[in-house]
């Protein structure tokens, strides 16, 4: 699910050459090291956005001072409550007495000590303000999917659990049909994420409803396929994390127009991680098909533990894995180390009644490693050992034994440790769609090819939104309770923000996702791996939503659902 990460002004969009050999694509969409070109000289404007960047990173950094000053006032309250203790203990001692004054004490047993929890204060209420019941300091090591998944899902300060980042469904889009070119087109994208302060659109809502038709026309093709062999069938559909619920309202109006008959007593079922969201796709989707049997679930797909669904079913997942947490790894001459991250962190409560912040989260984060232990990772890392040795014959093994070896050895004597994230948690959620929908047919779409400025092998995207604070005030799609000047998009470098600040977004290895797919599900009954398709955006869209694209041509002829989008693909089975 996104986004425009890649903002960009009007004076920006000028100055990029748009020729073969670089290209832009409106949706997290640059290949890597493919960049536009700038002119020597710098825009007013340009000038203006480096100044507030600026003003960001020396507000970060006074935040940070602020942090260290908490942690010296936290210390010094711990050795004053010390000291409190020892005088305490000093006044119930008699001031003259020897050795023969002092009767010998019974021996009893010396109960066991209540550990302090390591989530909260250890300073004494009576050096305690009213706030400690609300603040806590607290120390924690995790692996990387780990801080990943806090900074990203946490229930009280995760990015996707705090912030608006779903456009609002009422907000008017122009007909692409209705742009002159790709200028025009380029212009609406920028200034309507301008406009949104943490939202982002996806080719479900910036093509609606054309792009969630084609995904209707896939599962119909491939349901009556299904009808052939079993004619009592019924259509079941699951989708995981439906956003604002605009992709199974245009599937769902899809059918219900062109194949009624399916339509009658069919069922979509939603699986859904944030609460909010899960209310809002309910109301929105009932009021449209008020008869229809829909149920949403308000859960984490990765936790599922309901009964297993016995009828074949669809389960569509539109840009969804890109935001799944990964693991990271380093490989060396020593070994495979696996990266965790200390965190030691201060917690604000600053209210229950704002669902956009309920905690303020401020602290320090330090990557390391250690030896590998985790068995995800291990079992990960087998997987791809046999994938390697199962496409190989015995030669070609020897061989591909002596290329591991110079990966390991020879390449990390001469150019250092290899760095690699791996996918570990989609992994584990392919084996959770094998077991508990064992004759499911799938229907993912994301990204397969990702700029960032982090290190390392399939490392992800790392993004935050800030306010502009000066410049022109014409932006013709504002929206009313924003920031009159906008906001724009600030890359980062490290994953190690501070949790819930930022958006995290990887890419995938398409064909390694295509094998991982095959590899989780090879246990199903009347599975065959010839039957899982992996195409490109494009391909896709000009196979099943051929009949709708005069709709989404602009009046020069640059149609933006078959352009736009290059570095995403289509897993189907």
């Amino acid at each position: 699910m996104i986004k425009n990460k890649i903002l960009l002004t009007t004076a920006f969009c000028n100055n990029i050459n748009f020729s073969k050999k670089y290209y832009y694509s409106s949706f997290k969409g640059k290949k890597k090291n493919d960049y536009p070109i700038y002119k020597n000289n710098k825009t007013k404007e340009r000038e203006e956005l480096e100044n507030q960047f600026k003003k960001h990173n020396e507000i970060i950094t006074e935040q940070k001072e602020n942090v260290k000053k908490d942690f010296e006032i936290y210390n010094v309250l711990n050795k004053e409550k010390e000291l409190f203790k020892s005088m305490s203990r000093l006044k119930n001692k008699p001031t003259n007495f020897n050795s023969s004054t002092i009767p010998t004490p019974t021996p009893t047993p010396t109960p066991t000590p209540t550990p302090t929890p390591t989530t909260t204060s250890n300073i004494d209420q009576s050096l305690s303000s009213s706030s400690l019941k609300n603040n806590s300091m607290k120390k924690k090591t995790q692996l990387m999917r780990d801080f990943i998944q806090d900074s990203l899902y946490n229930k009280d300060y995760g990015y996707f659990q705090t912030k608006e980042v779903i456009i609002p469904s009422d907000i008017e889009t122009p007909k692409l049909n209705s742009l002159g070119n790709f200028k025009e087109y380029t212009n609406y994208l920028h200034y309507i994420y301008k406009s949104l302060e943490h939202a982002w659109l996806t080719p479900v809502e910036i093509f609606k409803p054309y792009y969630s038709w084609s995904i209707s026309n896939y599962i119909i093709e491939k349901f009556k396929q299904i009808q052939i062999n079993n004619t009592d069938s019924k259509l079941k559909i699951y989708e995981i994390g439906a956003g604002s619920g605009t992709n199974a309202l245009n599937i769902l109006n899809h059918i219900r127009d062109n194949h009624k008959e399916i339509y009658d007593n069919m069922e979509y079922k939603i699986i859904e991680i944030s609460k909010p969201l899960a209310q809002k796709q309910l109301i929105r989707i009932k009021q449209s098909h008020p008869k229809l049997n829909i149920n949403i679930t308000n859960a984490n797909i990765l936790e599922w533990n309901q009964a297993e669904e016995k009828d074949e079913c669809f389960i569509i997942l539109t840009e969804v894995i890109d935001n799944l947490p990964h693991d990271k790894i380093t490989i060396t001459s020593n070994g495979i180390f696996e990266s965790i991250v200390d965190s030691t962190v201060f917690e604000t409560v600053k209210g229950k009644d704002n669902i956009i912040q309920k905690k303020q989260i401020s602290g320090f984060h330090c990557e390391d490693s250690r030896p590998l232990t985790d068995p995800i990772i291990k079992e990960y890392l087998e997987y791809e050992k046999s994938i390697s040795h199962s496409s190989n014959s015995p030669f070609f093994s020897f061989i591909n034994n002596i290329i591991n070896f110079y990966k390991v050895n020879i390449k990390s004597f001469f150019k250092g440790d290899e760095t690699k994230y791996l996918p570990t948690v989609c992994f584990k959620l392919f084996q959770i769609f094998a077991y508990y929908f064992p004759k499911h047919h799938i229907i993912l779409a994301d990204f397969d090819e990702l700029p960032s400025l982090v290190s390392g092998e399939n490392a992800p995207t790392v993004q935050e939104k800030i306010p502009i604070t000066t410049g022109k005030i014409d932006n013709p799609y504002h929206i009313l309770g924003t920031n009159k000047y906008g906001y724009q998009s600030i890359e980062r470098d490290e994953i190690l923000v501070q949790p819930g600040t930022c958006d995290i977004f990887f890419p995938h290895d398409w064909k390694n996702l295509h094998n991982m797919y095959c590899y989780t599900n090879k246990d199903r009954p009347n599975f065959q791996s010839s039957q899982v398709l992996s195409l490109k955006h494009k391909s896709f869209i000009k196979k099943y939503a051929s009949e709708y694209l005069d709709k989404t041509k602009t009046k020069s002829g640059y149609n933006p659902m078959i352009t736009d989008y290059s570095n995403m693909s289509f897993l189907l089975s």
